[in-house]
């Protein structure tokens, strides 16, 4: 019985320990998962929007047809067109943008056989903005010749910063203007006055008589030489009707 006594209180004492340990012992921290709607909102990333292109600044080719510039694109797909008969600042503005410089601008008054026109000049490039309408409507007659608003006078196979030019036919200005009118059958005379006709739009009118040709606007060659070039395209050019 005695040794029964002297075990209880180690017993105790070792219990009384356990029972300090355990309280002593912290306690685990909790782990909490915020909420997604609590979850602060990352930043859109802000969207850069292309500058829009304009179509005429990517032209790289212009066909010289009887009654409108076709303006191509580097696939040849036809960007759009330029009527002659447009109006002058519009037909003006749109090779503007093409050639990315303005033109150089001169009066002329006109004389027997030409009305009053504005010549609008690039480099290889002129265009003539004849005043005929208003020389109609002050009651002093009309002139013969081109009755669209406008005509274009390449002299060199490219203009601007390397736009090609080229008739319908791949003929570009300052090429073989004797082998080009062999090639379509024109006359030719050696003259130095040949104009070649390369490609002739739907008739206008009735045709004149006693000239072979249709009335109808064209594309010509003139092979005369000015400003020191010869072998220009030019149009619309009506070979129907007389000529002076």
């Amino acid at each position: 019985m005695k040794l029964a006594t002297r075990r209880t209180p180690i017993i105790v004492a070792v219990a009384a320990v356990l029972l300090l340990a355990g309280c002593s012992a912290a306690a685990p921290t909790p782990t909490t998962t915020p909420d997604a709607a609590e979850q602060p909102e990352a930043s859109p990333t802000p969207t850069v929007e292309p500058e829009p292109v304009d179509p005429l600044t990517t032209v790289a080719t212009i066909v010289v047809r009887p009654e409108q510039l076709e303006l191509l694109d580097a696939s040849d797909a036809v960007i759009t067109t330029l009527s002659y008969d447009d109006e002058a600042a519009e037909f003006i503005g749109a090779l503007t943008t093409v050639l990315g410089a303005a033109p150089a601008q001169s009066e002329s008054e006109g004389g027997l056989e030409s009305p009053p026109s504005t010549a609008y000049d690039w480099d290889g490039l002129s265009v003539r903005d004849d005043h005929e309408a208003d020389v109609a409507t002050e009651g002093e007659g009309t002139y013969d010749g081109i009755d669209m608003n406008v005509s274009v006078n390449f002299a060199t196979p490219t203009v601007g910063d390397g736009v090609a030019v080229r008739t319908v036919n791949g003929f570009q200005p300052g090429g073989d203007a004797e082998a080009l009118a062999a090639e379509l059958g024109e006359p030719w005379y050696d003259n130095g006055y040949d104009q070649v006709r390369v490609e002739t739009g739907a008739p206008i009118g009735e045709p004149t008589p006693g000239i072979e040709y249709e009335n109808a606007y064209s594309v010509a060659v003139n092979t005369w030489e000015h400003d020191g070039v010869s072998n220009t395209v030019f149009a619309p050019w009506n070979f129907g009707i007389g000529h002076v």
